[in-house]
């Protein structure tokens, strides 16, 4: 299984069995780590993971999901930190998916590690190991909102864009809250952010950030699969901007 389609069969997985996953594992993971893509390159990154099955208070917080192994994301402080961590975060997620290994984002969690990178601070906390029962998503199970709902047509799309809206309505997000909304021509797809009273909570307004860096990794990786040249970059002419509520993010850019 691909990236790609770890992005149809992956689902939150909160049982997990108490088993150990091979070093050889963890050797091919660390070099797919090192090969990460971020999506801004001067926010300097890092994960860190570790076996919890002889430590159950290693983690804390609400919600938190028992597991063997845990993931977290650090990253430096920016205004952009929460996005970096959810664009490298999704793909370390689905390359997990694509191994067998079932996976579950920690909104709400810590991880109480006494040697944590300089200068970095914990971004999100990631369960994962083998899954109790069935790893991957039943199809038609999915919970999302229609295409209809989450995008604004000011051209037809093409087959290509329509197969990376599907990709992209298909990310995780916190208690399944789809934030993310787009506006859709032909050469060029512009994501927006929806905002409402909790996102002036700054956890809230974090999670939602998360949320966004994970919906442009699926735009990417979408891109990448269907060969489509294109980029993700942030237009200044857009900055600020705001439809029907829903704040400027970036804009995927499809090259000639």
């Amino acid at each position: 299984m691909t990236n790609y389609e770890a992005v149809y069969n992956r689902t939150s997985v909160r049982k997990f069995k108490s088993e150990l996953i091979p070093a050889e594992f963890f050797r091919q993971m660390n070099k797919f780590l090192e090969g990460l893509s971020p999506l801004y390159p001067k926010i300097g990154w890092k994960f860190v993971l570790f076996n919890a099955m002889d430590d159950e208070g290693c983690t804390k917080g609400v919600f938190r999901v028992k597991a063997p192994y845990y993931l977290v994301c650090y990253t430096q402080e920016d205004e952009n930190a929460y996005l970096q961590a959810g664009y490298l975060t999704e793909q370390v997620v689905l390359y997990l998916t694509s191994h067998g290994i079932g996976t579950c984002y920690q909104g709400g969690a810590k991880a109480l590690l006494e040697d944590e990178p300089e200068g970095m601070q914990q971004r999100i906390v990631v369960a994962f190991g083998y899954a109790e029962g069935e790893p991957y998503r039943k199809a038609g199970s999915v919970k999302r909102l229609p295409i209809k709902e989450t995008c604004i047509f000011k051209e037809d799309p093409t087959p290509e864009e329509s197969m990376i809206l599907a990709a992209a309505r298909l990310a995780p997000s916190s208690v399944n809250n789809q934030p993310w909304r787009f506006v859709v021509y032909q050469n060029r797809i512009h994501v927006f952010c929806r905002e409402n009273v909790l996102t002036k909570i700054k956890v809230t307004r974090e999670m939602r950030e998360l949320d966004m860096g994970i919906v442009l990794c699926h735009l990417m990786l979408s891109c990448e699969e269907l060969w489509v040249d294109a980029e993700l970059v942030f237009l200044e002419q857009l900055a600020g901007r705001s439809v029907k509520g829903n704040t400027y993010v970036m804009s995927l850019m499809f090259r000639e």
